[in-house]
Parts: structure tokens; C-alpha cells; sequence
């Protein structure tokens, strides 16, 4: 590190122990109960603190000035109250929140890098919520976010509104995070969806159309954001346990074994504060038999979080998860009329995937108008490749930094501005040893114009230098607006370029066997887009909202496969592509809250505009809709997903394709701290491809309770 970098470190570390001091308690207007957990946050800067158990919250070390405090709590009316401190003054406060479903009144911080009500927000973010996740009894959190508007899955691989299609070598177009780090592979960009328990989740941010573009390669069409909860101050333990058995194959050709297999999982967790310092300790076990041959799977999954409060309202927080996991290969099935069964070269093959990630982050605020944030991060994965040549790969190391300064000149104005720094160390037999460095730096200022209408501007410029080989930059632009007319009623907008740099893999991979071989492409271009989306959000009294959202798309050298008549696969640049739709989504909670309704949908054209071709991997429609409803305790709930058929693909096109209908059904039963749980997934036993010659899950039945004390 320079001395320069030390220097700036320093300065943006050091401070003055100021005494001014919030303090005050934060209870339900109607039953006078405390919310424990629930966010009070200065607006505007990453400062602030979670109630206790009896709802009670203090924020030390403050400067004097003017503050606006904001409290939020996930189905709760959020409240802001102005106030002014003195350089040693201290004030205490009492918060009632008004219970509501209303969707705009929860908090993001995707958006704009930085805390924003969603209902200001100029871009257009889905969020799914813990409970969301625990009640459908979720083990994986890309399975998870397949209730989330315009989010579907081919394979492994994430879809914003068709932004992605699906490569199995990796080369995501979404971003993953979590807390803010980037956690894709360095080789393949890929996502190892195991790395973090989906019982570690508080909530996830998924960050759709041009806002992305401020979070620079890997982004080119959105960013799934995970954010994990913080430490509890009194003792807490907390548990799931989930059991299964898979069902018979609805095709009796299909059946492989005598044997009924079944599938397990343990989440265990444990959070406590001493004094300042704040810990969650959480372990996974998660095995299956699987439902195919070769489906057999073993993985845990280790976590520790701290967060310690320094003086000078100053935070610390480390984090590391750490994922091990032995399963059997399955790249495709043996015939469509054994669809459960593997080739005879693939049989009894097992492989080992890990995966660490360890970041620290150090957060200051100054004064009410600025604040700093610091992040290290550290990202070690060894994922391979879906063919049985993953021993000859090594873990792929990223290393990535970040600065970002946040500071509101004006009452009206709150500007960020930052540098993004990573280091990518990759090798294998395959492609060789390579090194990758990339610096970006960005701005983004949120100027509100008044109570009606705001406005949100930001540019970054992105390097990406491929060692002896490449260096790819672009400079991408972005604005948008929110603008409400009238009460519950939002208009948004926004405009913006997006970029990816192709993936170590992608240029130069070299594998494959006789049947099958991947081939390198070292002049792979970069691929950019233009992202533009239009969209209203609207309350519909106290217990109904929608939002419905335009959207387009424009994509310039897009990397897609390409399969010759030789059986040989190559990534090419495809010159130009466009995608454009609309998505919808409804929530109603009638009755008094006893029945909830959940409905979205998403329509598409993604084509080639220079041969008008329909986009591998990419389907036209697709929707979800969940109903429950609740008799106190006890509560019977419904998902139903259904996706169209793919049109085209890479590999195997003559194959029989279906479309996607999915229906989920339980029954929850609730007592004290713990929930009892019934489960049957795919309850039709539906037969359909998740990727080409894959076949979705059969229909399986599970137990679960789950609670904390």
C-alpha cells in the first residue's frame, strides 16, 4: 500500500470523540409492545443502531448539528422526526410505528449506495424478505428468488428481465453481492449460490435495469444484493430443521433405484452482543440422496459475523463464510427415456466445491453531512466447471477494495462519490495463469427538488486490464427521477449504460472430451448495454399495491455460445441484441391481513435486431403467484410458478422442450417462538428441463420447525 493510500486512510479515520448522544425506544402504536430489531438511522449515512429485545436504541459519539432520524421495521410505517444536538447534548426519543403492508415503506440501500425509502427510489428493485424465504421452506437462495418480479433461472444462472440466458461456464450478467461485496468467481463470474446459509439472510435487494450500471463489470443487467442481519444484543438461538423424502418419477421408465431417497437440513445460529461488540456464529448441514443418479450431495456451511462500535460513532464489522461440499456429477441424462439415469462415463464421479469469503468494513460518520465507508474483502472459490475436470483447477483468488465517501452538502443534496478497486488471480490447465486488475471510480448525487420530485445522476468509469493480453474501459453515465403526485402514488425512471468484460474462461478455456470440447476465443469483446425502464408504483388504500414497470433493453456484443456441427462449443460476440417488456407486480392483504395475495408477471421480445432470432435461453413470459391464508396459528399457503418455452437454445435444439409450471404447497402451524411446518414441492410432479437434458426436481414431501429463544 502507497504511503499516499495509508495517508488518505488515516485522514478519513481519524476524528474527534464528540459526546452528543440519541437515545430513546421504539414500541407498535397499537399494542405499546417494543420492536426489538427494529433500524433507527441517521438519513443519509450508514450510521446508526438496532433496537434491543425491550425496543430501546442508543447512538453514541454524534457531533452536533442538525439530524434527520429515520426508523424503519419490515411491516411497519416508517418515521422521520428532525432534530438538533449540541456538541454534549443528549435526547431521548419514543417512536409508535403503524403496522402496514404497504411495500413503499420499506428501506434500500441498492439503489443509490446508500439508505433510500423505496417509495424515492428512481430505479426499480424487488425485495424479498426473510420471512418470505423461511416460510417456503427455501434451501438454496437462488431458489429463493424465484418469487421475485422478472427473476427467473435456467440451470444455476440468474435472469433479470432475459438478461442473462444461460452459460454453463459461468460469465454472469448479474451481479451478486453480499452486505455490498461482490462474490463472484474470479475465473468463471460465476455464483456459488452455497457460500452463505439461506438462514444467515435478513433480506435481499435485487437491483433491476440502469441503476446497475454504477456497480460497474458483472452488472450489465442487474445486481442481487443479500444483506445478512446484524448481532442481537440479548443471547440468542436460533434453528431449522428440515426433513424430506423425494416421490416416485411419475414415469415409471424413469425409475432408477429401489431405494427411497430423502434429503436433510440443519441450521444452527447463535448471537449475542458484550458490550460493544456484537457476534453471529452460524453452521449449516445440508444432504441429499438426490432424486437421480449421481444426485448425491454433502455440504456445510460455516459463518461468523462481528460488529464492534468503536468510539468516535465509529463500526467495525469483520465477516467470514466459509462452504464445503462433495456431490456427484450430473451434466446431462443418459436418454430422455431414462431421464434420471447418467451415462455410464459419468457414473460414481464426485467432486469437491469450496469457497471463502471474508470481508472488513469500517464505517465513520463525521458530522450529520458526512460519513466514510472502507471495505477489504477477500474471495477464494474453486467452483470448476460442470465437466469431470474440476481437479485440475485451483481456487480462483479475488482480492477488492472500495472508499466511498458520503456527504450532504445541502439539506437537499446527499452525493456520493468512491473508488472500486479488485485484483483477480486465476489458473488452470485449461487456461493457463491469469492475472486481471480493475479500477473504477463513480459519483451519484440524489437532488431533491422538492417534496414531489427527486432526481438521481451518477457516472463511473470502469478499467479492466487483463495481464499481457487487454484493457477495457468504459465510461457509463446514468440518471433517473421519482417524481409522486399525489399520495401513494410514484412515477420512476432511468437511463443508463451497462458493461461486462468477458471472463478468463470464456476467452481462453480449452476442454472438453471426445464427444464434446470447449474452445478458446482470446478476441472476445467486451459486452455493453443500454438500460432503460419506466414505471409507477401505487398503494391501493391500506392493503393493496402494485407496480408495473416498461422496460428496454439494448445489448452490443453480446458473449453467447455457439455450437458447430463438429459438437465444438465457442463463445462469440453476437453484434447487437435488444429485449424489451413489461412487468408487473400486485400485493393485496384483505381480511384483515388473514388471507395475502402475491402476483407478477414479466412479458418479453428478446431478439438479435440484425436477423430478428428470439435470444437463447430466454423465455417470452413468465409469473408467479403465492396465496395464504391464516386462521391465527395456523395458515395454508400456495406458490405457483410458471414459465413459457424456451424458443431457442445453444446445444441439443432438436430436443423436446416444455414449459415451466411449478406448484408449491404447506401448511405452517405457529406457537410461542416456533413454527411447525408441512411441505410438498412440486405437488403436480410436473416433468420439465431446468437446463437442456436436466430434468426439474420430482415432487418431494418435508417436515420442518424451526424457531429461536
Amino acid at each position: 500500500m502507497t504511503r499516499a493510500a495509508v495517508t488518505m486512510i488515516f485522514i478519513l479515520l481519524a476524528g474527534s470523540a464528540d459526546a452528543a448522544r440519541i437515545s430513546g425506544v421504539v414500541r407498535d402504536r397499537a399494542t405499546g409492545e417494543p420492536l426489538p430489531g427494529a433500524n433507527v438511522q441517521i438519513a443519509g449515512t450508514y450510521t446508526g443502531a438496532s433496537t434491543e429485545a425491550d425496543g430501546s436504541f442508543t447512538i453514541d459519539g454524534l457531533g452536533g448539528g442538525q439530524y434527520r432520524l429515520r426508523v424503519s421495521y419490515m411491516g411497519y410505517r416508517t418515521q422521520t422526526r428532525d432534530l438538533s444536538l449540541q456538541d454534549t447534548s443528549s435526547v431521548r426519543l419514543e417512536f409508535a410505528l403503524e403496522s402496514t403492508i404497504l411495500q413503499t415503506e420499506k428501506i434500500i440501500v441498492t439503489g443509490s449506495r446508500q439508505p433510500e425509502p423505496l417509495a424515492s427510489a428512481a430505479a426499480s428493485v424487488g425485495i424479498l424478505t426473510r420471512a418470505e424465504i423461511d416460510r417456503r421452506n427455501s434451501t438454496r437462495i437462488d431458489e429463493a428468488l424465484q418469487s421475485v418480479a422478472g427473476v427467473t433461472l435456467v440451470g444455476e444462472n440468474i435472469n433479470i428481465r432475459g438478461g442473462a440466458g444461460y452459460n454453463r461456464l459461468g460469465g454472469s450478467r448479474s451481479l451478486v453481492l453480499i452486505d455490498g461485496v461482490p462474490v463472484l468467481t474470479s475465473d468463471l463470474g460465476a455464483v456459488n449460490w452455497n457460500i452463505l446459509p439461506v438462514s444467515e439472510v435478513d433480506h435481499i435487494e435485487v437491483l433491476k435495469g440502469a441503476a446497475s450500471s454504477l456497480y460497474g463489470s458483472g452488472a450489465l443487467s442487474g445486481v442481487v444484493n443479500i444483506l445478512t442481519p446484524l448481532p442481537e444484543r440479548e443471547p440468542r438461538f436460533s434453528f431449522r430443521q428440515s426433513s424430506g423424502l423425494y416421490d416416485e418419477p411419475s414415469v415409471p421408465e424413469w425409475k432408477w433405484t429401489d431405494e427411497r431417497q430423502d434429503y436433510h437440513r440443519t441450521d444452527l445460529g447463535y448471537s449475542q452482543s458484550f458490550g460493544p461488540v456484537g457476534l453471529r456464529l452460524a453452521v449449516t448441514r445440508h444432504g441429499s440422496a438426490g432424486d437421480r443418479e449421481n444426485g448425491k450431495f454433502e455440504r456445510w456451511t460455516y459463518l461468523g459475523k462481528m460488529r464492534w462500535l468503536l468510539p468516535a460513532n465509529t463500526v467495525l464489522t469483520l465477516f467470514t463464510t466459509y462452504s464445503r461440499e462433495r456431490r456427484g456429477l450430473f451434466l446431462q441424462w443418459l436418454e430422455q427415456d431414462r431421464a434420471l439415469n447418467v451415462p455410464p462415463t459419468d457414473r460414481g464421479i464426485e467432486f469437491d466445491l469450496d469457497g471463502l469469503l471474508s470481508y472488513a468494513v469500517l464505517e465513520k460518520s463525521y458530522s450529520p453531512d458526512l460519513s466514510a465507508r472502507i471495505r477489504l474483502s477477500y474471495n477464494q472459490q474453486l467452483v470448476g466447471i460442470p465437466f469431470n475436470i474440476s481437479n485440475a483447477f485451483t481456487p480462483a483468488v479475488g482480492l477488492s477494495g472500495e472508499i466511498q465517501l458520503n456527504w450532504n452538502p445541502h439539506r437537499r443534496h446527499s452525493i456520493s462519490f468512491g473508488l472500486d478497486l479488485k485484483r483477480d488471480q486465476v489458473e488452470s490447465l485449461y487456461y493457463g495463469g491469469r492475472t486481471a486488475f480493475g479500477l473504477s471510480p463513480y459519483i451519484q448525487e440524489i437532488w431533491v427538488l422538492s417534496d414531489l420530485l427527486q432526481i438521481n445522476a451518477g457516472l463511473r468509469f470502469d478499467t479492466y486490464t487483463l495481464v499481457g493480453d487487454s484493457v477495457e474501459t468504459q465510461l457509463s453515465p446514468r440518471i433517473g427521477a421519482s417524481f409522486q403526485p399525489r399520495n401513494g402514488t410514484i412515477l420512476h425512471f432511468s437511463i443508463g449504460r451497462g458493461f461486462r468484460a468477458a471472463t478468463v474462461v470464456e476467452r481462453y478455456i480449452s476442454a472438453g472430451s471426445r464427444d464434446f470440447r470447449a474452445l478458446p476465443n482470446p478476441t472476445l469483446e467486451p459486452e455493453r448495454s443500454t438500460l432503460l425502464d419506466l414505471g409507477l408504483r401505487q398503494n391501493l388504500g391500506e392493503t393493496a399495491y402494485f407496480e408495473t414497470t416498461l422496460f428496454h433493453s439494448r445489448f452490443s456484443h453480446l458473449i453467447e455460445p455457439v455450437l458447430s456441427a463438429d459438437l465444438s462449443a465457442q463463445f462469440i460476440n453476437t453484434p447487437s441484441a435488444a429485449i424489451s417488456g413489461i412487468e408487473t407486480e400486485v400485493r393485496w392483504t384483505p381480511w384483515r391481513g388473514r388471507l395475502s395475495l402475491l402476483a407478477s408477471a414479466t412479458w418479453m421480445d428478446p431478439h438479435e435486431r440484425d436477423s430478428g432470432l428470439t435470444l437463447i435461453y430466454r423465455p417470452r413470459f413468465h409469473a408467479y403467484v403465492s396465496a395464504s391464508l391464516r386462521f391465527g396459528p395456523l395458515s395454508f399457503e400456495g406458490d405457483y410458478r410458471t414459465v413459457s418455452r424456451l424458443e431457442r437454445v445453444a446445444v441439443y435444439p432438436l430436443d423436446e422442450r416444455v414449459p415451466t409450471r411449478v406448484l408449491d404447497l404447506r401448511a405452517l402451524y405457529r406457537w410461542k417462538e416456533y413454527t411447525f411446518g408441512a411441505h410438498i414441492k412440486n405437488a403436480l410432479n410436473y416433468n420439465y428441463t431446468v437446463s437442456e437434458r436436466v430434468l426439474g426436481e420430482i415432487r418431494n414431501f418435508a417436515l420442518s420447525i424451526s424457531g429461536q429463544f
